[in-house]
């Protein structure tokens, strides 16, 4: 392997000094350099196969130019992909990139994440928890003594150490029914999981708050057998497809759809909480159902006759601006997205 070329290289062979050089590469303020200069500073560069060194950048900078983001996720699951595509998408706008950390206790007492940034590895946090829990009190002790760029998604938690984002899941789910009940249904059956996170007593309240102004209309609530407990199983089909533990999940699934669906009745309606739970219907039951998602990520085949979009890559581009923002010293805020738009199939 030949030597590396560096910038007095490139300097020399540019006839210009290695300050005009570092200029060029850092996108320096303030510095002006003639485009045809610049142009053939950064050819040279590439006929000498320069490559910037990150470290001696990083030590220039203080910053390593990656972002941490902990995804305790199936990222094989679209709404998990999307929302990290779209902190990509902001990442690489300012030529900074994305490392995937965990949320693990290392033996230092340190989660692998507050670690990475105490190690110089990233400039700051996007949490994306597991079962919309946010950081553990002592990562939040640790977030706040080191000063940490974080900025913690869809954990419904006030926090005056760091950033939120989250959605406003009540008004979105009351916006949903509401169009469900222009079509008149005399009974709404309304699919849940049993998880028991506030995100699913948020859409709960948001239904029976639309049902509050169609008095007449009767509300069945069913809930589906998907639990914190066996949510990897449910969602194993997006990455590895059927398990032997997952076909046993879907038959209980589908079973518990029919006997909730038993006592609907032609033009009555069913409102799920997840994305694609309307899909077995039409073979279930031979009823003419009005369907409804309060929460759609674009992966269902058969389309509801309503549902809620979530805006999982506009999410992922709010967090990664709200975390280069924290990084520039601004304070931290707290933001709920709120859903509007339902769609129509």
């Amino acid at each position: 392997m030949g030597k590396r070329a560096t910038l007095k290289d490139i300097a020399a062979a540019a006839h210009v000094t290695t300050a005009t050089v570092s200029y060029v590469f850092n996108r320096t303020p303030g510095q002006k350099i003639a485009p045809a200069t610049r142009e053939r500073i950064l050819t040279i560069a590439r006929d000498l196969n320069y490559v910037p060194s990150s470290a001696a950048r990083s030590l220039r900078s203080k910053r390593s130019g990656t972002i941490g983001v902990v995804a305790r996720k199936n990222l094989a699951v679209p709404r998990f992909s999307q929302t990290i595509r779209g902190i990509q998408s902001v990442l690489e706008q300012q030529d900074m990139s994305l490392l995937l950390c965990t949320n693990r206790l290392r033996r230092d007492g340190m989660t692998d994440y507050v670690g990475a940034f105490c190690e110089g590895r990233v400039d700051g946090v996007i949490f994306l928890g597991r079962d919309n829990i946010g950081p553990g009190k002592d990562s939040v002790d640790q977030i706040r003594r080191g000063k940490i760029p974080f900025v913690s998604y869809d954990c419904l938690e006030e926090s005056d150490t760091y950033s939120t984002v989250d959605l406003d899941y009540r008004g979105s789910a009351q916006h949903v029914v509401a169009e469900v009940l222009e079509r008149g249904p005399r009974r709404v059956l309304y699919l849940q999981p049993q998880t028991g996170t506030a995100q699913e007593r948020q859409r709960l309240a948001g239904v029976t708050g639309a049902l509050g102004a169609a008095p007449g209309v009767e509300l069945i609530v069913a809930d589906m057998p998907v639990t914190l407990q066996n949510l990897e199983t449910w969602d194993l089909r997006y990455s590895v497809g059927t398990t032997e533990e997952g076909d046993a999940l879907t038959e209980r699934f589908l079973e518990a759809m029919r006997a909730a669906c038993e006592p609907l009745e032609d033009g009555d309606a069913v409102v799920a909480s997840w994305s694609g739970w309307t899909d077995p219907l039409q073979r279930i039951t031979s009823k003419r159902l009005v369907t409804a998602e309060l929460a759609n990520n674009g992966e269902s085949h058969f389309h509801p006759d309503f549902y809620m979009r979530l805006p999982n890559y506009e999410v992922g581009t709010v967090c990664a601006r709200e975390l280069l923002s924290l990084m520039e010293g601004n304070p931290p805020s707290s933001r709920i997205m709120r859903l509007t738009e339902v769609s129509r199939a």
